[in-house]
């Protein structure tokens, strides 16, 4: 879809805005006659007159425009709704012909029928009540579609009949940048001049001359090292060292601060610069909320893996010590059921117990195990932090 210059709307959109359904059932919906249409229509005599009326009552009630202004808009009339209506008046649709050839016809006939339906046609004078509308749905979107659909509805709540769809479009062109400056200075009232000193800053390589300070912002160490995290909190005091009050983003529609945010993130620094005061400042301050934000969220994500995967190692190397001394930990345990056994023989048998441990299980060997059984009692008890710190 292309875009011409100066204009919001691609061609497709364009056409979009005045669209005539072809589908049976909205025809149906949209543009079946009441009693008092037929009355209106049945009043006039001529075939063609009937059909032309008849068919501008049905636009001026949807989309709500005059047949001449359509055409116009549009270059040809509604074939859909041309058959339609005539299967309704049983008339025939080459009866529009004619009457689409008189235009002065045409603007008399939709005049009446304006008065009719409580309309009024469209004036120079409703332009500021367009581009007001078209700010107001601006606020949250540059969407050109929302916004000139925006101010069609205005237009047909106001009873207003709706002008060509290119003074439309201006309109709405003219309220989209009025909500660009008012959310700009909504997002930038208040910075003081050390803070706009700060901003300009952004501009400037780094220490190291490589990229802008903007740049290293956007560059966020995502592996967990700790020489990550210093990185982090570095680039977290060097954001809140501007001191923007993240407060200020609630001035603003949150779809058009995520707008921000989205063109500061994206953006190349050198393309930032070139913007307009007021549009660069209000996109380095929602950048830079948007920033301290995540660098905080990173700092303690990783600060929580780091910590966890100290915890891991700690269990871990407590696993392979016991997997080290599980041979020991078999040798000393069949050392002590040895040494039970004899004990128990020496009970059995009255003889001293201390003999028959020595003739059997020999009292050097027992000394031996004796700091064997300590280390190992010792790292059967070691807690997982004590190991981690």
């Amino acid at each position: 879809m292309t875009r011409l210059k100066h204009h919001l709307l691609t061609a497709q959109e364009r056409d979009q805005m005045l669209a005539i359904p072809t589908d049976r059932d909205s025809l149906v919906r949209l543009y079946t006659f009441e009693p008092s249409d037929l009355d209106i229509i049945g009043s006039r005599r001529r075939r063609r007159t009937q059909m032309g009326v008849a068919v501008q009552l049905a636009l001026l009630r949807h989309p709500g425009t005059t047949l001449a202004q359509f055409v116009q808009d549009v270059g040809s009339t509604p074939s859909a709704l041309v058959a339609f209506v005539a299967d309704q008046l049983e008339l025939s649709g080459s009866d529009l012909a004619d009457y689409a050839a008189r235009e002065q016809t045409m603007t008399d006939h939709a005049r009446d029928l304006m008065t009719i339906l409580g309309l009024r046609a469209p004036q120079r004078a409703d332009i500021p009540f367009m581009i007001e509308a078209a700010a107001n749905a601006a606020w949250a979107t540059d969407s050109g579609i929302v916004i000139v659909r925006a101010v069609m509805d205005a237009l047909r709540h106001a009873k207003i009949a709706l002008p060509s769809i290119s003074t439309i479009e201006r309109a709405s062109i003219a309220g989209r940048a009025r909500a660009r400056r008012k959310t700009a200075q909504a997002l930038t009232q208040g910075l003081t001049g050390d803070q706009v000193t700060a901003l300009d800053r952004l501009f400037a390589t780094t220490p190291e001359g490589s990229i802008s300070q903007l740049a290293s912002l956007k560059t966020i160490p995502v592996a967990v090292k700790p020489d990550h995290i210093k990185r982090i909190l570095e680039l977290l005091r060097q954001v809140r060292q501007i001191g923007i009050d993240p407060v200020v983003a609630k001035r603003i529609h949150i779809d058009r601060f995520h707008q921000y945010v989205r063109e500061g993130r994206i953006s190349p620094a050198s393309m930032i610069e070139r913007y307009t005061p007021s549009r660069r400042y209000a996109t380095l301050v929602a950048f830079l909320i948007d920033a301290e934000e995540r660098l905080t969220d990173s700092a303690l994500d990783m600060a929580d893996k780091l910590v966890g995967s100290i915890f891991t190692r700690a269990r871990n190397t407590k696993a392979r010590s016991f997997s080290a001394t599980s041979k020991n930990v078999a040798r000393l345990m069949r050392l002590f059921q040895a040494t039970i056994d004899a004990l128990a023989e020496a009970a059995s048998d009255g003889r001293d117990p201390m003999e028959t441990l020595d003739a059997t299980v020999g009292w050097a060997t027992l000394l031996k195990a004796r700091s064997e059984v300590g280390a190992i009692a010792r790292t059967a008890d070691l807690d997982p932090l004590t190991a981690a710190a």
